[in-house]
């Protein structure tokens, strides 16, 4: 991809950093947004605004939605955990959509960054898991209604070793036969980056909607 592509990147914590980073070195010009979360942050639409007046109208949007802190037992999770694992991102990832619509134009990208924890399960992450698949929908849908315009979009499922806090420990793994073809997980910086950069590339309009995975082989989509 050619230097200079107008990244905004919605999102907080490592994976997002490591993201932000990889794109800079690639030669993406990016501003990153920090939504409103529990330990404060900015409101979305304020803080699209705010990126688009920085780079101008985005190239690729990246959004990287909230995950909980830790594994919950399903029979342990009270309402208000299952609002903050599966309600509140899925409602993040439309607010998303829907501020940065009137700043999209033919040719750009809108890509959501999940964990795989919804193609194995993951022992205490069924809010999440849910909250992955939902905005699957969301990304289809969006595909649907914008491939007109000449809106395209994607999701990338990461490993959770790389989505969730590294103190979540052995809980976000998720159950495989086999460990990663690859032998790691992968890293935002060097692994994911470069994938985001592929799909901001105009020579892959063409792919619209879909669910690419890049967690260094653990699961093969057909």
């Amino acid at each position: 991809m050619a230097d200079g592509t107008r990244t905004l990147l919605v999102g907080d914590g490592p994976l997002a950093d490591g993201l932000h980073d990889g794109l800079v070195h690639r030669g993406h010009v990016v501003a990153q947004v920090v939504p409103v979360g529990a330990d404060g942050g900015t409101d979305i639409d304020a803080g699209i605004g705010a990126g688009v007046s920085l780079i101008g109208p985005p190239d690729l949007v990246v959004h990287v939605p909230q995950v909980p802190a830790g594994p919950v037992a399903l029979v342990d999770q009270t309402t208000q955990q299952w609002v903050e694992a599966c309600e509140a991102p899925m409602a993040e990832a439309f607010a998303v959509a829907r501020a940065c619509r009137p700043h999209l134009s033919d040719g750009a990208r809108l890509v959501w960054v999940l964990p795989t924890v919804a193609m194995g399960g993951a022992a205490g992450y069924v809010g999440s898991a849910a909250a992955s698949e939902g905005i699957r929908a969301l990304a289809k849908s969006a595909a649907r209604q914008w491939g007109p315009e000449g809106l395209t979009t994607a999701v990338l499922a990461v490993a959770p070793e790389l989505a969730f806090p590294s103190d979540a420990g052995a809980g976000a793994r998720i159950s495989a036969t086999a460990g990663p073809a690859l032998g790691r997980p992968g890293d935002a910086f060097g692994d994911i980056a470069p994938l985001l950069d592929l799909l901001a590339d105009p020579a892959a309009r063409f792919m619209t909607g879909a669910t690419l995975v890049a967690d260094g082989g653990v699961w093969m989509a057909p």
